[in-house]
């Protein structure tokens, strides 16, 4: 009888509990926003699962456009907090009426609710632009533990309908899709176009008319990344919606063609605002006066731009699209990508020389301009100068550095759209080809016998190559011999001379011509020297043999790597066994190694000529076992040695 009162405490206890228990799994299974309902397969690879996403357009004028917007996004870990961001951007011409944001545990109870105006407001200004009308309103929280889920709603009211945005279901890498949903009501009965990418063989529901327009697409799993892959747009789920009326910033326009398009960016955004001061184009005829020809002109006038100008972003209204008029440009000396185009286009329209506004996509990875989609596209302007035997000549007119006629890596090889005035053309970039992207040194090392070594080096970069290494003349000495200490870090103990370059802008060429020594190059291997005969390492691609790849592999630029290693042979030491030369021929393209001994003003010498030329292109997953043996045998010859014994 005395332990009645513990049995009933215990009772109690375990009745809590229990209730406890049951109520927590009763609500993880009643909530919507519970982990647990996610299908496992969703799971694998993934960050971040959309579970819910509705964009819902309304185009309610040709110059009216209301979108309503709402994600639910459950977060995996910490890699996929990228994910739960919740806000939109604003400005003058675009107009936030509701956000809230509602965070959810893993078992779906709520966590914290943040309504409208509790969310922050900051200037949406990036390094470089001067001005900007540009705001983003944003909610901020810090989760204590994963998975959490996050509920983001709002609704945007915009009078630029020239872009609808477009339908990106699937995030990124590591994120799947439970179901997201995409629609176009159209109550204004305006005339679309739609363009789909990547859609075969999904779940997707779809329905269309005039005045509607709703895609679903379900259950998608998370895509891994890959080594060497294409861009994730260049093989993800994607619809492109566009209108062929529309407004720009209260500015109406129409185009359902190229032509037509270009056409009326011309009439809107560039027409009337290539006038100059009649000061300012009696200084560009005094200093082209002597020049041979239009295309020297067109230097001199690229040298001007260059010298007198400089870059600074501007996007205010429809500013963000049109470019400051050119006397305004020559008046305060600085402009945006689309004031400096346009400035130096009217500067050779003053001398009679034909150049066109070139809409382009910039960046590192090659994005087209869609020949087959007819939209407002592009993030950069640059300028084209068309000639008769079709080999144009393209200005990056935003830097002070670059040279004539040379564009590299930011816009090579993708198409753009020419603004002329009668129209719109889609035309292609120049391509630097594996020929033109060369890399090419011409190495005399002399060894020591204690595996010490000094070493001279000329060496000449030409295409891509030369826009990656031209810049270094602008960094301190100091910079420049920390790259190079980082950039040969195989080479052990390098004591660098001050580094000579020289920059020659005609021809694109840029010449480094550098003096170190170091140490323990070569190693002992009994009374043996054993000499490495790569001098400088080759930069080739490691991929895991990994099953189960499921992306292409793109190389999107080939190069080519031209050497030759000199190597002065210790006093007192000859040769005793030397590789033999080795050609290698792929479809990804080959490589070359040949050394040869010779004596050379009385010394012993080994001669080693190496080339590798890596191709453009992109094979099927299936071709990863024969990229890998390409790779590991550049790998496994790059590894050879010479051995050297005492002569004698």
């Amino acid at each position: 009888m005395q332990n009645q009162p513990t049995v009933l405490i215990m009772l109690r206890l375990f009745t809590f509990l229990f209730l406890l228990v049951s109520t927590t799994v009763f609500f993880s299974q009643g909530s919507p926003y519970s982990t647990n309902l996610v299908d496992p397969k969703l799971k694998e690879n993934a960050n971040a699962i959309v579970r819910d996403e509705i964009r819902s357009i309304s185009i309610e004028a040709v110059d009216k456009m209301r979108i309503n917007y709402r994600k639910v996004v459950t977060i995996l870990n910490e890699k996929g907090d990228r994910y739960a961001f919740a806000g939109d951007y604003y400005s003058d011409n675009i107009k936030i009426r509701h956000q809230s944001l509602f965070i959810y545990d893993k078992n779906g109870a709520e966590i914290k609710k943040i309504r409208a105006k509790q969310f922050n407001d900051r200037s949406a200004i990036s390094s470089g632009t001067l001005y900007s009308d540009t705001r983003v309103s944003y909610a901020e929280f810090t989760p204590r533990e994963y998975p959490y889920t996050i509920v983001y709603e709002s609704e945007v009211e915009t009078n630029s309908t020239i872009f609808l945005p477009d339908w990106n279901p699937v995030r990124g890498f590591y994120v799947s899709v439970e179901k997201s949903t995409y629609k176009v009501l159209n109550p204004a009965s305006l005339e679309y176009r739609l363009q789909e990418r990547n859609l075969e063989n999904l779940e997707l529901e779809k329905e269309q008319s005039l005045n509607a327009l709703t895609y679903t697409l379900s259950n998608f799993p998370a895509y891994r990344s890959e080594p060497l892959s294409p861009l994730l747009e260049e093989f993800s789920p994607q619809l492109q919606v566009a209108l062929n009326e529309f407004s720009l910033v209260g500015v109406k326009g129409s185009g359902a063609t190229w032509k037509d398009f270009g056409k009326w960016q011309y009439d809107n955004l560039l027409a009337g605002r290539d006038r100059l001061p009649a000061t300012t184009i009696n200084k560009i005829s005094q200093l082209t006066a002597n020049a041979k020809d239009d295309v020297e002109k067109a230097r001199i006038i690229y040298d001007y731009v260059q010298q007198n100008s400089r870059y600074i972003s501007v996007q205010l209204g429809i500013g963000g699209w049109e470019p400051i008029p050119a006397a305004e440009v020559d008046q305060v000396k600085y402009g945006d990508c689309k004031g400096l185009t346009n400035y130096t286009k009217a500067l050779l329209d003053s001398q009679n020389i034909t150049s066109y506004y070139a809409v382009v996509y910039s960046g590192e990875e090659k994005k087209d301009i869609d020949p087959e989609f007819v939209s407002i596209q592009g993030n950069h302007v640059i300028l084209n100068l068309p000639q008769d035997d079709g080999k144009d000549i393209w200005l990056e007119c935003t830097s002070q550095t670059i040279p004539f006629n040379y564009i590299g890596d930011f816009t090579d090889d993708r198409h753009v759209l020419l603004v002329k005035p009668e129209g719109g053309e889609i035309v292609k970039t120049k391509t630097y080809t594996p020929e033109e992207n060369v890399q090419e040194s011409n190495c005399h090392i002399n060894l020591g016998e204690d595996g010490s070594f000094e070493a001279s080096i000329i060496r000449k970069s030409r295409g891509i190559p030369y826009g990656n290494i031209y810049r270094i003349t602008s960094v301190p000495e100091k910079d420049q011999v920390l790259f190079y200490k980082k950039h040969w870090g195989h080479l052990k103990n390098l004591n660098l001379e001050k580094p000579a370059f020289q920059n020659d802008r005609e021809e694109h060429e840029f010449t480094e011509t550098l003096k170190f020594s170091g140490e323990k190059y070569t190693s002992k291997a009994g009374s043996r020297i054993l000499l490495p005969l790569n001098f400088l390492k080759i930069d080739t691609y490691s991929i895991s043999g990994r099953e189960g790849r499921k992306l292409p592999i793109k190389i999107g630029r080939g190069i080519t790597e031209a050497d030759t290693f000199e190597f002065s042979l210790p006093d007192g030491f000859e040769l005793e066994a030397l590789p033999e030369a080795v050609t290698i021929n792929s479809e990804f393209g080959s490589f070359y190694i040949a050394p040869q001994f010779l004596e050379k003003d009385g010394k012993n010498i080994i001669l080693v000529e190496r080339s590798y030329t890596l191709n453009e292109g992109t094979w099927p997953a299936e071709s990863l076992g024969e990229f890998r043996d390409f790779m590991y045998s550049i790998h496994a010859l790059s590894n050879q040695k010479a051995v050297l014994v005492r002569s004698n």
